[in-house]
Formats: C-alpha cells, sequence, structure tokens
C-alpha cells in the first residue's frame, strides 16, 4: 500500500500518532474535544463522535482520511509535506498581536455588542440605498474603469493595501478580545495575486462557536462597515472625485468582500466558518475524499480502494468538492483574463504569456502524473483491473481530444461611444465670423431654415468701395456716350468706360453672392448635432452650445454641425487592427450604454473602417472602426445619448481551442 492512499486494512487506535494530546471541552453542547498536536503546534476541534471512532478503531474510512489529512496517524501521507510551488508563494510578516492587544480595549464602539447591532443597521440601510439606486450604480459601475485608468496605480494600492490590513487587523484584535493570541500574519501570493492572512488559529480553543465565529467573520464586517460609511460619502458628496473614490471603496470593501472572503468554496473566511459548522478537520480533503469514495469508486469499479459509504453527508461533501473545484478553475481563468488585460496596459503581453503558458503546462502536468499513476494500477487504483483501467484512459484521452476539436463558441468585446454615423455634415462656406446662431444642439429644424448667418466685414467693404466705383464708372459711361453722340466720332473713350462698369458690375454681383451664401440654411429636415460624437466643457476651455461661438472667427475647414435626418445612432466601437480577420460583417452584436443602464440591444456589424494608425500612443499599433446600428432615437432623446460610452460584445464564428491555440502560437512567433 502507498502511503497516500486510505488503507485498504481496517486502521485500528494504534495508527494514532502517541503523542496526541486530547482535551473533552466541557462547556460544549455538543461534546467536542481538542486535539493538541504539539509537534506541529496546531490546535484542532473535533466532534466527540470522531474522536471516539478514532480511538476505538471502528471509524469509517473517510473519518480516517481526515485523521491522515491533519497527521494524526503514524503512517503520513508522502504528500503532506507540500514543495515549493510558485503559484502560492507564502510571505510572512511578522505578528500583529502586540498591535492587537494594545487595541483591543478600545475597539468597543466597532465590536461591542450594542455597536455591532448599530453598524448592521447602518449597513442594512446602506444596502437598501444602494438597492434604490440600482440605476445609478449600473451607470457608476460601467464608467468605473474609465475613472480608474486615470487614476494613478500608487493611490490605488494604497486603498488595497489599508482595506486588507483593516481586515487582517480585525481578525486579530477580535482573537484578542475573546481572549486568545493572535499568529502569524503576511502575504500569500496566489497566482501572482496577493491575499493577505493572519493566523488566528489559537481561537479554536473558545467553546463557544459563536465566538469563534466572531473572529473568522470580523475582517468581512469592518470592511462591510468601510463600505458602509463609503456608500453615504458617494450618495452626499458633491466632489466627483470624492465620491469616485468612494464609490471605488464601495465595490472592494463590498461586492469584492462577498464574493472572495465570504464565499466558503476558497480558503478564505467563509470556507472555515464552512469547515467550523459541519465539524471537519480539512473540509477541502475531506471533501475530495468524498467525491473519491463516491463518484471515482463507481467509475473504477469493486476494485477501487478507496470505497464511501453514501450518506447525507458524504454526498453534500462530495457536491461541495466539485462546486468548489469549478469555482477555482473560473477565479484561474478571470485571474488569467485580468493579467492579459494589465500586460496589454503596460506592454508586457510577452512576459505574461510565457508566465501563463508555465503555470498551464505545470498544472497538466500534474494531472498527466496523476493519470499515469492511477493507469499505472498504483495507490487506490491497485485493485481495479488493467482492461478497466485501460478503457478509462481511453475515455478521458478521446474526451480530451473531443473537447480540444469540438467548436467553441467565442466573443470579443470591444468599448466605444454612440454617433450619429450617417448624419450630413455642415462645413462653413467661407472663414468668417459668427453674427447669428439661432438655434442650438437638438433642436429640430426644417429645410431651408437658417442655422448660422456670419458677417465678413472685407466683404462688406469691399462692396462698398465696388459700388461707389461702379457709380462714378456709370456716370462717366453715360457721358462719354453722350459727347460721342454729339460730336460723330468714333466711340473709342466710350466702349472704354463702358468695359470698366461692366467690369465692376460683375464684382459687385460676385460680392453679392458671397454676401448671400453668408447665411447658412439647412438643406434637410432632422436635428442639429456638434460636430463631433462629444461635447467640449467650460472646465475644459471650450464651446458647449452654437451660441457661444457668436462673435467668434470660424474656419471653413472645419465642420460647424451635422444634422441627423432620421435619429438613427451607431455604436463606433475601436478595436485592434490584430482582430480585424474575426469580425466579419452581419457578426451579432450585444451593446450596453453607460447612460442607459440596465438596457442592452441587439444589433449586427454593419462596416468596418479601414485600418488607420493611432498616433498618439507611444507603441504604434493598427485599429479600425466598426459601426453597428442602434435602434431609431426621438429627436429630443438623440443629443442625451451621443457620445456615450458603450461596451459591446460580439459574436464571432466557432473555432476550436486546437485552432485557438495554433493561431495563438503563429501570432506568437510573428507568423
Amino acid at each position: 500500500m502507498n502511503d497516500h492512499t486510505v488503507s485498504s486494512s481496517r486502521p485500528s487506535m494504534r495508527d494514532l500518532r502517541a503523542d496526541l494530546t486530547a482535551v473533552p471541552v466541557s462547556s460544549s453542547r455538543s461534546g467536542m474535544w481538542m486535539v493538541v498536536d504539539a509537534i506541529a503546534g496546531r490546535i484542532t476541534r473535533v466532534s466527540n463522535e470522531l474522536w471516539q471512532s478514532l480511538q476505538q478503531g471502528d471509524a469509517t474510512a473517510l473519518q480516517w482520511q481526515q485523521a491522515r489529512s491533519a497527521g494524526w496517524t503514524r503512517q503520513r501521507r508522502q504528500t503532506q509535506r507540500t514543495p515549493f510551488s510558485p503559484l502560492a508563494v507564502r510571505i510572512p510578516l511578522g505578528s500583529l498581536d502586540a498591535i492587537a492587544n494594545r487595541l483591543a480595549p478600545w475597539t468597543g464602539w466597532v465590536f461591542g455588542r450594542l455597536a455591532v447591532w448599530g453598524w448592521c443597521l447602518a449597513i442594512t440601510a446602506a444596502l437598501l440605498m444602494v438597492i434604490g439606486r440600482s440605476s445609478q450604480v449600473a451607470a457608476s459601475a460601467s464608467s468605473l474603469g474609465a475613472f480608474l485608468s486615470q487614476t494613478h496605480p500608487l493611490v490605488l494600492a494604497f486603498w488595497f493595501v489599508v482595506t486588507k490590513a483593516v481586515h487582517e487587523l480585525a481578525h486579530a484584535i477580535m482573537c484578542r478580545r475573546i481572549g486568545y493570541q493572535a499568529g502569524e500574519c503576511g502575504v500569500l501570493m496566489l497566482c501572482g495575486m496577493p491575499c493577505p492572512y493572519c493566523d488566528v488559529s489559537d481561537s479554536v480553543r473558545e467553546p463557544s462557536p459563536w465566538r469563534r465565529m466572531s473572529v473568522m467573520l470580523a475582517g468581512i464586517y469592518v470592511e462591510w462597515i468601510i463600505a458602509t460609511i463609503a456608500t453615504f460619502v458617494w450618495i452626499g458628496s458633491r466632489n466627483p472625485s470624492t465620491a469616485w473614490h468612494a464609490f471605488h471603496l464601495m465595490l472592494v470593501c463590498g461586492i469584492s468582500t462577498l464574493v472572495f472572503n465570504a464565499n466558503p468554496l476558497m480558503r478564505y473566511d467563509g470556507y472555515f466558518v464552512l469547515s467550523d459548522l459541519v465539524g471537519s478537520v480539512h473540509l477541502r480533503s475531506e471533501s475530495r475524499s468524498a467525491f473519491r469514495g463516491i463518484v471515482t469508486a463507481r467509475i473504477a469499479g469493486r476494485g477501487f480502494a478507496s470505497r464511501v459509504t453514501p450518506t447525507i453527508r458524504s454526498v453534500l461533501l462530495a457536491a461541495y468538492h466539485v462546486a468548489s473545484t469549478i469555482y477555482r478553475c473560473v477565479v484561474l481563468f478571470a485571474i488569467a483574463a485580468m493579467l492579459l488585460i494589465a500586460a496589454e496596459y503596460l506592454h508586457l503581453e510577452s512576459a505574461i504569456i510565457v508566465l501563463m503558458a508555465v503555470v498551464a503546462i505545470a498544472l497538466v502536468f500534474k494531472q498527466l502524473r496523476s493519470m499515469a499513476m492511477a493507469m499505472g494500477g498504483k495507490g487506490d487504483w491497485s485493485g481495479v483491473s488493467g482492461i478497466r483501467r485501460a478503457m478509462l484512459g481511453a475515455t478521458a484521452l478521446l474526451i480530451g481530444i473531443a473537447v480540444f476539436l469540438i467548436p467553441l463558441p467565442r466573443y470579443q468585446t470591444a468599448r466605444g461611444t454612440l454617433d450619429a454615423a450617417l448624419a450630413d455634415t455642415v462645413y462653413l462656406p467661407h472663414d468668417a465670423l459668427v453674427d447669428l446662431v439661432p438655434v442650438t444642439w437638438g433642436q429640430y429644424v426644417k429645410a431651408g431654415e437658417t442655422i448660422v448667418r456670419l458677417r465678413d466685414e472685407a466683404n462688406e467693404i469691399e462692396m462698398t468701395k465696388v459700388a461707389g466705383r461702379l457709380s462714378v464708372a456709370r456716370l462717366r459711361s453715360q457721358l462719354s456716350r453722350r459727347v460721342t453722340m454729339d460730336r460723330g466720332d468714333e466711340a473709342g473713350d466710350w466702349e472704354t468706360f463702358e468695359a470698366g462698369r461692366q467690369g465692376l458690375q460683375t464684382r459687385l454681383a460676385s460680392l453679392n453672392d458671397r454676401a448671400a451664401t453668408l447665411e447658412l440654411r439647412a438643406k434637410v429636415n432632422g436635428v442639429v448635432l456638434p460636430p463631433k460624437s462629444t461635447l467640449s466643457t467650460p472646465s475644459q476651455g471650450g464651446i458647449t452650445t452654437p451660441a457661444d461661438r457668436r462673435g467668434t472667427f470660424a474656419s471653413s475647414q472645419q465642420a460647424w454641425c451635422r444634422i441627423s435626418t432620421d435619429g438613427l445612432l451607431h455604436a463606433v466601437l475601436a478595436v485592434d487592427a490584430r482582430d480585424r480577420n474575426q469580425i466579419r460583417l452581419g457578426s451579432p452584436v450585444r451593446i450596453a450604454v453607460s447612460a442607459m443602464p440596465g438596457q442592452v440591444f441587439e444589433s449586427v456589424v454593419e462596416s468596418v473602417s479601414p485600418i488607420q494608425s493611432d498616433s498618439r500612443s507611444l507603441i504604434q499599433r493598427a485599429g479600425y472602426e466598426v459601426l453597428c446600428p442602434l435602434e431609431r432615437f426621438p429627436p429630443t432623446d438623440v443629443l442625451s445619448v451621443l457620445g456615450a460610452q458603450c461596451r459591446a460584445t460580439v459574436r464571432l464564428p466557432n473555432r476550436t481551442m486546437a485552432s485557438s491555440v495554433w493561431s495563438g502560437c503563429k501570432e506568437w512567433f510573428g507568423e
């Protein structure tokens, strides 16, 4: 029998280590024991039923598996000493016990009984306020990324460090308040993500389950207090920067704490609360053993060594193992996606891809090693026939190949703005001074209605000069004609004067035509829109309305306005050029607009612009725009959503995982 497997022979009390000390907890109603492992420096709380079963030697295989996981047996698992893993690096930073001991007497306003009730009421009130402002929360959440991208990374790191330090300090203080010492604290680098921790295992000696639970939940409780205060600041603040930072704290200390720390599927606070509630020594190991004994044993057949009789507890533990495994995979993929986004922002894609490839190879190698041991008949598989092992291995191989060859749906996310892409652009006929602007943005105009009237002082002066010269030329022409008729001479002088008069008259007509064009009229019926999708604000030193242009000099080289005849808006999406071949005309698109929270538009890819280079980027990368039509908006609503930020998800053609890997390799090698 291998050391890491559950023995097929019946264990006895002689399998327990003789140096373990068990102390009954007299004040516990359910009958609990404290098992002290002096060598490992660990204290574990177990139920009376489990400890008596181990002492008498009639424990089930699953219970003996728990004992081995806790290190209580003479026969230790080969995997008891975990090798170093770059995926989980523990960095100890010392102990918070001294600080917690000093602060504990002064924290009654947070952890006192009346204080807890008061803060719980405040947390509930803040939650109700957030629910009542769900549309505002959704709009702020969709725009939070833009704010964070403009915030200095050190500021974001400061908030993260402060909140997590307060979280771990809360565990230590609560541990001290119930009379026990806080242990080591530090940072666990889990797949490159910093996860603070604080050892409060000494609190398991506390008989009261509620007091033990208060230690485990102290960090979540304090972070929710911070989120509550941030909620009140977010609602009451008139400073945009303060409101954004408060909203950021609401998400970090409220939602993320609930999703991660309170989630029992990860080894954080919620996990240890659930372990205490179900009386498990090592919940993850016990659930894994239950899954192997119930599910794997049924697949492997009667020869599988670790078999567990299905009970309500074992079935629930097996289900917990499946859920936690799926959740860990989802978290792993989410971390990988965040790393890729951060790498693209920092232009470190190559380094992150290499790191992710190393991690993926390590994980795959670990699974292949386990499969090789199973196919070789080692451990629990020693009693399974070779034919059955070969059939199971072939089935697993076929499933793996099928996963790589089955076409999978793919999606591409993109950001952009709403714009009237088909609106008629209006240019001024000449460079001139703006004299009158009778319309404004969002106003409906009819064809022939005046949009803007210009004033060309140089043209007016020239018209006055030409008109005066024309009057003189007309008089000279008339006098010359009379003299010529009286003398009977040839009309030499008269023809000269007449030619000059006609030239001046032609010049005056040209100036009048130019003056007529200075009053610009709408050619079609529609809504007047700004020349660009985004409006300037006074704080930016720009122009907010057309009336503000009165008295200024306008250039004919720049668009004056646009007129939308049908109110049709488009989502203008910016996509990297390397993804161009993946997006095709007619591809379905789902679009969410920040100015319209809770509403999702269904559209298709209508057109793709030529590739253009972003001259503002330090690293030149070609890109292109994708136009997706939205529904027609009423004229009064077009301006309110024009220029709004949007996020789109484009449905790409299905592709197998093998093709994706091959395309990634070709892109990596520059082919």
